[in-house]
C-alpha cells in the first residue's frame, strides 16, 4: 500500500470514520452557517469547513441566554434561532443582531441539554426535539407552542419521542439531539422528518417516509431506525437538509479534545461521509444550510 494512502486511511480511522468515495463537490450546497457555543455565527463552504469565511458575534440576547439551534425559513430566506430560554429570534446575517419574534416568550420545557430545531417546509412550522424526549412544534410568527390536542384544556406538546414497537431499537430510550426535514420538489405538502440519536449513533426517521401508507405523522413522536452513522461516541450533533437536492449535512462532536466534524449523511442508509474538520476549539451547536 502506498505510504501516503496508508497515512490517509490511518488518519480517517483515528477520527472514527468509515472510508467512502467522496461526494461530488457539485452536489454540495455552497453556503452553510453554524453556531458555536461561544455564540458566534460562522459562515463556511462545506467543501472546506476548516476555513471560516465570516464570523459574526450574536447580539441581542438576554444575559445568560444562548442560541441552541438555527434553521432557515426557506419560504422567506430568514435565519431563525431557538434560544436556551425557548424564545425565537431572527438573526441578521450582516450584523449578527438577533431580533425577537414579536410575542415570543420563554418556553418552560426548553432548559438545558441538546436540541434539534428545524422548519417543516410543508407546514411552515418549527420542530423542536431533545431533552427527556421532548417533542413539540412552535409557530414562527409568535414563538408559541402549537397545541397537539385542542380538545384538552391548556396547551399540549406533541407526544414524547419513542421508538416504534417493531423497531430494532424498541427496547432503548431515544436520545435525539438533531432534526431536519426533506423538500419534495413535486409536492410541497410532502416531507420526511429525520433525526440523529446520539446514544445509539444512528440516523432515524420521526414518523414515516413521505408518501408511505399508512402515514405516521412526526407529531406522534414515533421513531424508525435507518442505520448507523459509523461514528462513535457522539457527544453532540446537528443536522440540516438542502432545499435544492436534499443533501443532508451534519456536524458531529465526538470529543472535547478533537475538532468537530462536518459530514454528509446518506438518508437511505444513515452512513456518514467525512467532508472535513472545523478549526480546533470550535464547539458547534447548530447548523443551517443557506437556501
Amino acid at each position: 500500500m502506498h505510504s501516503t494512502k496508508a497515512c490517509l486511511i490511518t488518519l480517517c480511522l483515528s477520527f472514527g470514520f468509515p472510508l467512502f468515495a467522496a461526494t461530488s463537490p457539485a452536489d454540495l450546497p455552497s453556503t452553510v452557517w453554524v453556531i458555536e457555543n461561544s455564540q458566534h455565527l460562522l459562515k463556511i463552504n462545506p467543501r472546506s469547513p476548516g476555513t471560516i469565511q465570516t464570523t459574526l458575534p450574536v447580539q441581542g440576547l438576554a444575559s445568560g441566554e444562548k442560541i441552541v439551534g438555527i434553521d432557515f425559513r426557506v419560504a422567506r430566506g430568514d435565519l431563525y434561532a431557538l434560544s436556551s430560554q425557548g424564545r425565537i429570534f431572527i438573526i441578521n446575517l450582516s450584523s449578527g443582531v438577533a431580533t425577537l419574534v414579536p410575542g415570543s416568550k420563554p418556553t418552560e420545557p426548553i432548559n438545558g441539554g441538546h436540541w434539534g430545531f428545524d422548519f417543516n417546509p410543508a407546514a411552515d412550522k418549527m420542530r423542536v426535539v431533545g431533552k427527556q424526549n421532548l417533542n413539540l412544534r412552535l409557530h414562527p410568527d409568535t414563538g408559541a407552542i402549537i397545541d397537539f390536542d385542542s380538545k384538552t384544556s391548556g396547551t399540549q406538546t406533541d407526544p414524547k419521542l419513542t421508538y416504534d414497537r417493531g423497531d430494532i431499537n424498541a427496547a432503548y430510550t431515544p436520545d435525539i439531539v438533531a432534526a431536519a426535514y426533506t423538500y419534495n420538489p413535486n409536492n410541497e405538502k410532502l416531507t420526511t422528518n429525520y433525526a440523529i440519536d446520539k446514544q445509539r449513533g444512528t440516523l432515524v426517521m420521526q414518523g414515516t417516509i413521505e408518501g408511505a401508507t399508512p402515514a405516521v405523522s412526526p407529531n406522534l413522536g414515533v421513531l424508525y431506525t435507518i442505520g448507523g452513522l459509523g461514528i462513535e461516541p457522539i457527544q453532540d450533533a446537528s443536522l440540516d437538509i438542502s432545499d435544492i437536492n436534499n443533501i443532508a449535512l451534519g456536524t458531529i462532536t465526538t470529543s472535547a479534545s478533537l475538532p468537530a466534524k462536518l459530514v454528509v449523511i446518506d438518508l437511505t442508509t444513515g452512513r456518514a461521509e467525512l467532508l472535513g474538520h472545523f478549526p480546533r476549539g470550535k464547539t458547534i451547536t447548530g447548523l443551517a444550510i443557506e437556501p
